[in-house]
C-alpha cells in the first residue's frame, strides 16, 4: 500500500516536470518566433541599403512608429563615410542622409542631458514623422514616470515633447 502511494506520488512529480520542461521550450519558441519580424526587417533594410546606397558596413538598426512606421540604419561606405538611411515599408520610400548633414545619436544624447539632468535613456531611435527625419528619446524619470522627446533629425530642435506617462 505504501509502495503504491510513492510510486503513485513519483508518476505525479514526473508529469508535473515534465509539463514544465515541455512549458519551458514552448515559451522559448513563442519568444523566437515573436521576434522574427524584427530580425527579418532588419535583415531586410540591410540588404536594400547596402544595394541601393552607399552604405557596406552597418553599425546601428533603429526602429520608429509614431504614426508611420520607419525603418533605420546608422553605417558607412567603403572610404568611412557616414550614411544615415531610413526606409518607409508601407509606402516603399527610402531616404539617403549623409551624416554630416543631420544631427548624431550621440550629439542628440547631450542635448537631451543637458536638459532633462536627472532622466535616464531608455532608448534612441531614427524615424520619420510628419514627413521628417526625427530622433525619439524615450525616458524614465527618478519617479517611474516615462516620457519620450522627438528632434529633428537635420538641426536638433525638439519637436515635442510627451512627459509622465
Amino acid at each position: 500500500m505504501i509502495q503504491d502511494d510513492t510510486r503513485q506520488t513519483i508518476k505525479f512529480v514526473a508529469w508535473v516536470i515534465g509539463l514544465i520542461i515541455i512549458a519551458f521550450f514552448v515559451s522559448i519558441a513563442i519568444f523566437y518566433a515573436a521576434g522574427s519580424k524584427s530580425r527579418g526587417n532588419d535583415q531586410r533594410i540591410a540588404e536594400l541599403a547596402r544595394s541601393k546606397t552607399p552604405i557596406t558596413n552597418i553599425s546601428k538598426y533603429y526602429h520608429l512608429d509614431r504614426g508611420t512606421s520607419s525603418y533605420a540604419i546608422n553605417g558607412t561606405n567603403k572610404k568611412g563615410k557616414g550614411y544615415y538611411f531610413i526606409y518607409l515599408p508601407n509606402s516603399k520610400k527610402a531616404y539617403l542622409y549623409p551624416a554630416k548633414r543631420g544631427v548624431s545619436e550621440a550629439n542628440i544624447k547631450n542635448k537631451f542631458k543637458s536638459s532633462h539632468s536627472n532622466a535616464t535613456i531608455n532608448h534612441i531611435n531614427l524615424g520619420w514623422y510628419k514627413g521628417e527625419a526625427v530622433w525619439e528619446v524615450a525616458y524614465k524619470k527618478p519617479n517611474g514616470n516615462l516620457g519620450y522627446t522627438l528632434y529633428e533629425f537635420k538641426d536638433g530642435n525638439d519637436i515635442s515633447e510627451v512627459d509622465n506617462l
